[in-house]
């Protein structure tokens, strides 16, 4: 008697073990939902296209894997922020996008810029109401990171760094198109035909502030505050 309940017992426990290992193994991927929480541009399918290249059906579902996976996904330019949870076979990935900024304007094509550095896009034309600088340095305004272009931090200083001296110009009128280089900034007022070419240093753009305060306006043409003793002055062709 005694014999059997002690078979009995290792068979209950055989039984709960398999059971239990069945229950806690981890689930085979065999779905993947993609979800845009916080929307801001169509980058779904690229963010989608990652998705599929590194994961593949029948994986085990893991807390491994999903932390792995989220790591690589809030790397790409267009993620904010990403959400994973597993049900089963089925993966959830929630997405928050990044939210576009700005555009640069370099060698003919627009870049479209995140809250990230990142460039979201680019291309020939705009597609969002957004402010433009225009970079025509020596060299590109972008590095490369993570296998993605960035804004180069020095670029995004000078941009604001010379949209705050703007503001504080208090310029009455259109606002100016920006224009960035390596060593100045040069405005251009579209409408009343005037170019402005102010160097990085402080005291060009207090000259030039000085000097907007004592004629109220500028005529058509072309101003020069860059040298420190004198101011350049020709027509607009």
């Amino acid at each position: 008697m005694k014999k059997v309940l002690i078979l009995l017992f290792l068979f209950l426990g055989l039984v709960g073990f398999v059971f239990y290992t069945v229950k806690t193994a981890p689930s085979k991927l065999s779905q993947v939902e993609l979800l845009v929480v916080e929307k801001h541009g169509n980058w779904k399918d690229q963010i989608s296209q990652f998705i599929v290249s590194v994961v593949k059906p029948g994986q085990s579902i893991s807390p491994e894997l999903l932390k792995d996976l989220k790591g690589k996904i809030e790397e790409l330019p267009w993620v904010k922020r990403a959400e994973l949870s597993a049900k089963g076979s089925k993966l959830t990935v929630k997405i928050w996008e990044s939210t576009p900024q700005f555009y640069v304007a370099f060698n003919g094509d627009y870049y479209l810029i995140g809250d990230n550095d990142f460039v979201l896009s680019k291309g020939k034309n705009r597609t969002l109401p957004l402010p433009v600088y225009y970079y025509r340095g020596k060299t590109s305004p972008f590095t490369v990171e993570k296998g993605f272009l960035k804004l180069k931090k020095t670029v995004k200083m000078e941009i604001k760094l010379a949209n705050n001296r703007i503001k504080e110009l208090s310029l009455a009128g259109e606002p100016p198109q920006i224009i960035l280089t390596d060593t100045y900034a040069t405005l251009v007022f579209k409408r009343g035909k005037v170019i402005v070419y102010l160097g990085s240093e402080e005291h060009t753009w207090e000259k030039y502030q000085e000097f907007v305060s004592r004629a109220k306006s500028l005529k058509p043409g072309v101003y020069d505050f860059r040298f420190y003793d004198m101011l350049i002055t020709g027509r607009n062709q």
